[in-house]
């Protein structure tokens, strides 16, 4: 007696109504894309601001480090430099597709054609909690406090 290798008509039906809708589900994650946009614009601020705090406590000369994030109709700016003139370092820039998310910095909605420079001292402090606010559907917080530490949520007093 052969055996017969090979799906069954059901199983064959059953694995493309899976794959039916899972593709459903997985395509509404896609469709707005501003929610996407705010979740990794907070990353990537978060990760220049760490690099930023690191720069800020490496450099021996103490130069100020400086974090601006400036915003257009299409995506937000991230510069960091250290010292300024012509001894002025630019160590990092990103671009971060806004895909219509918005910024609020310490309450206050940004507008295109604003920025927001944050600077840090020899110390790697600010000197005053800023707190940043990411939305589209969802809302993603988060601090940069004054003694340069930088984490997502609110700004603890």
């Amino acid at each position: 007696m052969r055996h017969a290798k090979g799906f069954t008509l059901v199983e064959l039906v059953m694995v493309i109504l899976l794959i039916g809708i899972l593709s459903a589900i997985g395509s509404s994650l896609f469709s707005n894309q501003g929610v996407f946009s705010a979740f990794a614009a907070r990353d990537q601020f978060l990760a220049m601001a760490l690099l930023a705090q690191k720069r800020a406590l490496a450099d021996a000369s103490n130069n100020t480090v400086t974090l601006t994030i400036s915003q257009n109709s299409d995506a937000w700016q991230l510069d960091l430099v250290q010292g300024s003139g012509t001894g002025q370092i630019v160590y990092q820039q990103r671009t971060v597709d806004r895909a219509g998310a918005s910024l609020s910095v310490d309450g206050s909605l940004m507008v295109n054609g604003a920025s927001q420079a944050v600077s840090y001292n020899s110390d790697a402090e600010t000197g005053v909690n800023r707190q940043f606010l990411f939305a589209a559907d969802n809302s993603y917080a988060f601090c940069l406090a004054s003694t340069g530490f930088a984490y997502t949520g609110s700004c603890q007093p």
